[in-house]
């Protein structure tokens, strides 16, 4: 009801007490005070009233009544840096830049890139010979922002060329719904040392096992990239011959368009230099 009509009856009710044969006997100057008793008040709730339907929607109804804007979506996780950046003398046979477009971290560019486990297995092929690397790092962080390092493990190269790959620890405590990202970095021998030459980097979901991502793992898919790949290059470890496991290796290659790699052999994991450092 509008503010007026509350206040008139409240004036009413408080200031005439008056039967309405006792108007006629009322004295002028009395008639007069009842009627300035009436509109003073009546002229103030009028007033309110007209300074309330004066105001916007927006400040008339409680905040808690107006609909909370919804939260911004979370930022889209960048493409990986399957090819390295960095380098010094790439046109130099004797530096091991020279062979640094020949590096790649074997997953997708695009992400989400997923995993089901707290210990993934990443794989890269290395064109170097460990005489010609000073040694390697491997940083796992937490993203976005990239504020928290969860693991970092410097390293060195098997003897030959090939494909490597770094496991991460199950301390890491990787989250399922949440990205991480990670960096490769290879320092040359013929490097100054300061900073990589080489660098590569993505990011890893982690989610939660279900029957059709494992029935996707089994089947050699690329829907559960990591655990896929980790798992089919285990296989031809064990069983290089296998005609089906050999298929496998391909086919996820192909995905990934590095065909090409798929007779490069499989040498294992990087070889630590140090303690791996707990997670901080």
């Amino acid at each position: 009801m509008p503010w007026a009509l509350h206040i008139l009856r409240l004036i009413i009710s408080i200031y005439l007490p008056v039967k309405i044969g006792d108007w006629a006997n009322m004295s002028h100057s009395k008639l007069i005070g009842r009627c300035w008793i009436v509109s003073i008040p009546l002229a103030i709730g009028l007033s309110l009233q007209t300074d309330l339907l004066a105001q916007p929607m927006s400040d008339r109804i409680p905040h808690s009544a107006i609909a909370q804007k919804p939260p911004p979506p979370p930022p889209k996780p960048p493409p990986n840096g399957t090819r390295p950046g960095g380098g010094l003398n790439p046109h130099d046979p004797l530096s091991c830049n020279a062979l640094n477009r020949s590096v790649q971290a074997l997953l997708p560019v695009e992400n989400p890139v997923l995993t089901t486990t707290d210990s993934p297995t990443l794989l890269f092929y290395i064109p170097f010979a460990a005489e010609q690397i000073k040694f390697g790092e491997f940083t796992l962080l937490t993203w976005p922002g990239e504020q928290q390092r969860l693991y970092q493990v410097r390293f060195t190269l098997p003897k030959t060329p090939g494909i490597v790959s770094v496991t991460l620890p199950p301390q890491s405590a990787l989250q399922a719904g949440n990205y991480y990202r990670w960096y490769f970095q290879l320092y040359c021998q013929d490097g100054t040392g300061a900073k990589p030459d080489l660098t590569l980097n993505g990011m890893v979901q982690r989610v939660t096992l279900t029957a059709e991502r494992e029935r996707q793992i089994r089947n050699a898919t690329p829907d559960v990239w990591y655990d896929a790949l980790a798992r089919v290059a285990a296989q031809l470890q064990t069983s290089p011959q296998n005609a089906a496991v050999r298929k496998n290796w391909r086919s996820l290659l192909q995905t990934i368009k590095a065909e090409d790699l798929a007779p490069a052999p499989l040498l294992g994991s990087v070889i630590p230099l140090e303690p791996r450092r707990s997670p901080r």
